[in-house]
Formats: C-alpha cells, sequence, structure tokens
C-alpha cells in the first residue's frame, strides 16, 4: 500500500493517501453500543481545543430554527451574559478573564480555562435542562443550566445560581473529581451503581447494577450524575422506560453520539493509530491526540499527541516519537540533522528515559536531557546497560579521533587505548565528588568487581562498592589498602575519608581503619586489633591514635597507640595496656619481661587500680603511682591481704641484695629468697 502512495504522490505531487482524516460522523445512536463503564473516552471527555466560539455558535444557530422567546428569556444562541466576574487560576482551571460575552464565548473561554471540552459541556447544558434546542427557556433554565449545586431532591444553592456559575461551576467541578479521586465513592474499576433515585425510589426496590468504570471521564460523569440506566431505559433509548429507569446518563452518551459522533471514538487512524496503540494508546507515552494528520510538502506526514508525535516518512513507514526524543532529535537539525530519520521503535523506561534508533545512531533522553550516543562508545554504553543509564548528558566529545567521552545520567564512558565506563554505584559517588574535575579526577581502568563488591581505580584514588556501601578512597589511603589485598580482606569503606590541616586522613573499613599524617605515613589497624580500639572509641578514647601497626611475636601481637598498647591475639582475647601500666610493663621487658603477658583491663575500687599480669600486677595509686608486683615478693604480698592487707601499696621497685630480693610497701618491705 505504502508502495503505491509513493507512486501515486510521484505521479499527484501530493499526498493524497495521507490527507487528515475527518472527526467521526455523527450517527444515530444505538443502545447495543452503550457501555455503562465507557460513556466518553478521556481524549474525548478533556478535548478542550475541540471547537472554537465561532464552531460552538454556528452549532447553538442550527439547533434553533425559530426563537419565540415566550418566557421571557433568549435562546441559547442569542443569550449574551454580561459582565462575567473574572476568575483566578487554581489547582482546577486555569485563570478566566471575565467580562461580558455571547453563550458561545463563555462555553469555550471556560472549556479552555478548565480544560474540558465544549462538546461535552453543549451535551450537558442539553441533559441538564434542554437549553441547546429550547426555543423559550426559563429563567429556572439558565440558573440550574447544568444542575451545577443541585442534588436530587433538594434545593439549588444560590451560590451557583446564574449561567456563568453553572457552567464555571460544573466545568471545575469535573476537574475536582478527576484531581481528587479519593474524595469520592466512584473510582475507576467494580462500582455498585443505583439505577433510579430516592426519591422516586424510596423503598430501594429498583436495587443497583454493579459497573466496570473504566476510565476518569465516565468516572466524573457518574459522580455528576449517580445513576445507570435499566434495560428499560436503553431499550427505549429516544424515549421512557419504567418507574426504575434513569436517563441522565444514557441520555448524554445518546446526545454526544448523535451530535457529534463515537463519544469513544479516537481521531487515529491506520498506520497512524497502529503505531499509537503499539506504544499504550492514550496511557502510553504518547498520550492522547492533539490534533490531526498533517503532511509537509512530499517529505513526511505527522500527528501532533499529547506526549510525542507519530511521523510518516515514504518508503519507510510510521514512527512514534514521544517529545523527550523529538526534542532533541529537533535540537540536532530534525530529519536533514545529524540523526537523521527513525529506524525503529521508541523503547522507554518507566523513569521517563527513551531511547530510539535514528540513521545517525541512537538517541537517548530524559526529563534532564538527551543526545546521539557516540559511535565510539556505543558498545560499552550497550554492554553497560543502555537506556538503563538514563539521558546522554551532551554529546561525544572526542579530542582526535580516538579519545572520546561521553556522559550519562548514570554512567560515563572514554575511549582510547582503553574503552572505560563509569557505571552504578560508583558513577554516583565519582559524580559528588565533582567528576573529572573534582578529587578523583580521570578514570585510569574498568571496575574490576568480585563476589565481595567492584573497586575502580581513578587519578585520585578509588572507589569501591560493596552492597549499600560505595566510598571514595584518596589514593594516600588506598595505597596501603590494595597493598594489605583490598575489597577481599578489608572489606569495603563505610564512611568517606576525612583530612585535617596538617594533611592526616582516616578512613573506616569494614573490617580496618587506615590512618595517615606526612610524618608517619599509613597505618592500618585491622582485625582484631580495629575492633578492641573501636570499642574504646578510637582516637576520641585512652588509646588516641596509632603509632604503627601490629607486629607479632611467638608469644602475642602488638600494637602502638598515642596512649598505649593492645595486646592479644584473636584466640585468647585483646587487652589495652594504658598509660602508666604500659610504662611498668614496658620497662619490666614487655611481654616476655617479668611480668608476662597482661591477663584483663584494670579494675579500680575508688582507692587504687590494678592491672593483672600473667605473673604479677601493676597497682596505682594517685600518691604511689604506677608498681609491680612480681615473684618471689608477689605471693608473701597476697598471703598477707595485697594491697588490702598488711603492707598495703608498692612505694618503690623491687632490689636485688646478696640474699634475696625485696619492695618497699606502705606497710614496710617484703623480703624474699630467690
Amino acid at each position: 500500500m505504502l508502495a503505491m502512495f509513493v507512486v501515486v504522490a510521484a505521479v499527484m505531487g501530493c499526498l493524497a493517501a495521507v490527507v487528515p482524516p475527518a472527526a467521526p460522523a455523527a450517527v444515530a445512536a444505538s443502545a447495543g453500543d452503550f457501555d455503562a463503564g465507557y460513556l466518553i473516552s478521556d481524549r474525548n471527555f478533556f478535548d478542550s481545543q475541540s471547537m472554537t466560539a465561532d464552531e460552538v455558535q454556528s452549532f447553538l444557530s442550527s439547533k434553533v430554527n425559530s426563537c419565540p422567546a415566550s418566557a421571557g428569556m433568549p435562546c441559547l444562541k442569542d443569550y449574551t451574559a454580561h459582565s462575567t466576574p473574572a476568575m483566578q487560576a487554581d489547582a482546577y482551571c486555569a485563570a478566566y478573564a471575565g467580562g461580558t460575552m455571547s453563550a458561545a464565548q463563555l462555553i469555550v473561554s471556560v472549556s479552555q480555562a478548565c480544560d474540558i471540552n465544549p462538546k461535552v459541556m453543549l451535551v450537558m447544558l442539553q441533559k441538564e435542562q434542554g437549553l441547546v434546542t429550547a426555543t423559550s427557556p426559563t429563567p429556572r433554565n439558565y440558573s440550574a443550566a447544568l444542575g451545577q449545586g443541585c442534588p436530587d431532591g433538594a434545593e439549588c444553592d444560590p451560590n451557583y445560581a446564574g449561567f456563568f456559575y453553572q457552567v464555571y461551576g460544573a466545568a471545575r467541578q469535573f476537574q475536582i473529581y478527576i484531581k481528587s479521586p479519593k474524595l469520592f465513592a466512584y473510582q475507576v474499576g467494580w462500582n455498585s451503581i443505583l439505577y433510579q433515585a430516592t426519591p422516586p425510589d424510596w423503598d430501594r426496590i429498583c436495587g443497583t447494577k454493579q459497573v466496570y468504570i473504566q476510565n476518569d471521564a465516565t468516572r466524573a460523569l457518574y459522580i455528576y450524575t449517580p445513576y445507570t440506566p435499566n434495560q428499560a431505559a436503553l431499550d427505549n433509548l429516544y424515549g421512557t422506560g419504567d418507574f426504575c429507569s434513569s436517563y441522565g446518563n444514557r441520555n448524554f452518551w445518546r446526545l454526544y453520539t448523535d451530535w457529534f459522533g463515537d463519544p469513544v471514538g479516537e481521531l487515529v487512524t491506520g498506520e497512524y493509530a497502529d503505531a499509537w496503540r503499539a506504544l499504550g494508546g492514550s496511557d502510553g507515552i504518547l498520550g492522547s491526540p492533539t490534533g490531526d494528520v498533517t503532511c509537509i510538502d512530499d517529505r513526511y506526514c505527522q500527528q501532533s499527541f499529547r506526549g510525542g508525535t507519530v511521523f510518516w516518512f515514504p518508503a519507510r513507514g510510521v514512527f512514534g516519537v514521544p517529545t523527550t526524543i523529538e526534542s532533541i532529535w529537533r535540537s540536532l537539525g530534525f530529519i536533514d540533522g545529524e540523526a537523521g530519520m527513525p529506524t525503529d521503535v521508541v523503547v522507554c523506561n518507566p523513569d521517563s528515559t527513551c531511547v530510539q534508533s535514528f540513521d545517525g545512531g541512537a538517541i537517548a533522553a530524559d526529563s534532564g536531557g538527551g543526545s546521539l550516543v557516540g559511535r565510539h562508545v556505543e558498545s560499552a554504553w550497550l554492554d553497560a546497560g543502555g537506556i538503563a543509564l538514563g539521558g546522554a548528558r551532551g554529546p561525544e566529545v572526542c579530542s582526535d579521533g580516538e579519545n572520546c567521552a561521553q556522559e550519562f545520567a548514570r554512567g560515563a564512558f572514554f575511549t582510547g587505548p582503553l574503552t572505560i565506563s563509569v557505571t552504578g554505584a560508583i558513577f554516583g559517588v565519582w559524580s559528588a565528588s565533582g567528576k573529572a574535575s573534582g578529587s578523583m579526577g580521570y578514570p585510569v581502568d574498568n571496575a574490576v568487581c568480585t563476589s565481595a563488591g567492584c573497586t575502580q581505580q581513578f587519578g585520585g584514588g578509588i572507589i569501591v562498592s560493596s552492597g549499600e556501601n560505595t566510598e571514595a578512597v584518596p589514593t594516600v589511603i588506598a595505597d596501603k589498602y590494595l597493598s594489605l589485598g583490598g575489597l577481599s580482606a578489608l572489606g569495603a569503606p563505610v564512611t568517606p575519608a576525612s583530612c585535617d590541616a596538617a594533611g592526616a586522613c582516616a578512613q573506616r573499613f569494614t573490617s580496618a581503619r587506615i590512618d595517615t599524617s606526612p610524618t608517619r605515613g599509613a597505618i592500618a589497624t585491622t582485625t582484631w586489633f580495629f575492633d578492641a580500639w573501636g570499642a574504646r572509641g578510637y582516637e576520641q578514647g585512652p588509646l588516641g591514635l596509632p603509632l604503627s601497626e601490629a607486629t607479632c611475636s611467638p608469644v602475642t601481637c602488638m600494637q602502638e597507640f598515642e596512649g598505649g598498647i593492645l595486646t592479644g591475639s584473636p584466640y585468647n582475647g585483646v587487652v589495652a595496656v594504658n598509660g602508666e601500666y604500659r610504662d611498668v610493663w614496658m620497662a619490666s621487658g614487655g611481654p616476655t619481661g617479668s611480668l608476662g603477658l597482661p591477663l584483663e583491663g584494670d579494675s579500680c575500687n575508688g582507692q587504687w587500680c590494678s592491672m593483672p599480669f600473667e605473673r604479677g600486677v601493676v597497682i596505682w595509686s594517685p600518691s604511689t603511682g604506677a608498681r609491680s608486683v612480681v615473684e618471689p615478693i608477689l605471693s608473701s604480698w597476697n598471703a598477707a591481704g595485697g594491697a588490702a592487707g598488711t603492707y598495703g601499696l608498692p612505694t618503690g621497685p623491687p632490689s636485688e641484695h646478696s640474699t634475696g630480693v625485696s619492695q618497699p610497701f606502705q606497710g614496710g618491705p617484703i623480703s624474699a629468697t630467690r
């Protein structure tokens, strides 16, 4: 069919086969077409541009041949609304300028302000008061023209009295129904809807019908007129049914069909409709149509939608192009530009990212921007997830034929001797650091991933991602981290690196902390010492900062800190030896000296503190300072009650003499032979 069209176009010099389709023809309504759950399409209900004021005036004039106006009011075609008030914009309607205008002008102005189809308003005026065809309307017909504020069985609200307030109030009320659905009983889906009002059905003998409301427009009509026609009303479509018959929504559907055509019909046909429906129709990325097909010379034809355009190209076919892609495509020169014409169906993600192929490559776009995906980075982009990376943030930039770069919402790619990708959580941290101009600089390699996570090298360090943790590790810390086994040995970074004005930096990892300073270099506190240090408050605690890394001997492992020493192993626990305890212990020879290894931390009773070791104890008081007691003095001292006994606290170190050793205490010296 398209091939034949191209031949005809070439001969006739026009695109007759794709001229704009005519609006759906108005035909007599048939009850067999009535669908209680789909009275009108959303597109038709909200098409506020469907008629101009002149078209509405012509329509009104066509419905009344003569107008005796015997009840004191003009026919609607002749009605003038004087000095209608200006209405400010709110959440439901745009601003309305007000002023004196004809009924047709008022209907169109309000419809456009409140985004309701003027055809809907005309049908409502007829179904409620018969105003469109009335030849002798009454004041009541105008004061309650749309039944707005006139509930069944009650007086009308005087705030809505008058033609303007009826039209404006009803149009705005429809938008309230649409934009605040939870405030009203009827929802899209299954609903139990009455056949008849109360009154006249005082005893509720008529019952209800289960109706599956398919769309917002139908829901709004049922909230406005909360009854559905029974079979008797449908069997006599242009007349009356029985006691349980109601007619409001039946008449709306019938009148719209008779006057304007199928209320659920769409102005999208043929190949345009195929492409549109393939993208979800009115509920898809293109949304409802906003215009008919138009053709540009013999080059292409198009139909506009709320969310984009469907294009037809000779010898190529029809393509739907959403606005996010179309705006970028046009900025690139449209069909005569770098992108050329589309070659494939657009693909969109729920996050609004869309990708579509063109002659010149794929356009990747989202609400934040887009561009052609560069040919140099295209393979890496596809391998990394393509559309999952969001829209392009500018075109591919190349310094020569090989060194190119392009950034996307969630990734960046660099080509040269090696093609490098920065994506996912690593890209997020790199972006937060300032990207290539920030502290991390340019990537120098692709991420290396294991079951534990991923590590990627940058000019200013590394970025490590594992589970919920992704952090940048500056070079001054990264070198030590990697030399000790990195992610597999020390785990992921769990805090950002912090550095002070003197150049000292620190960063915590799952099972380690690395501290650096210009004087001491990089020191790693790992595994069980890391846990013991953390339990004591890190550098804010009594131990302060580490002075060296842990060293191990056949006896124990030790790590020195500003305020003490951690010693032990994962098998027998880690003990902190702080302050004067440390000084006494190290003076005695440390782990291999007279005291041996510490057994546990110190304990205090308000008078003194003591810390037990394998072969002795170090005891401290404000008056005596820290002193050690070891064998052979220890046994005699303990036998006499220790610090609480006869001798009290040691007041000096032990001293050797010809027959043994002695040590002074508060209660006197203790001597022992060796």
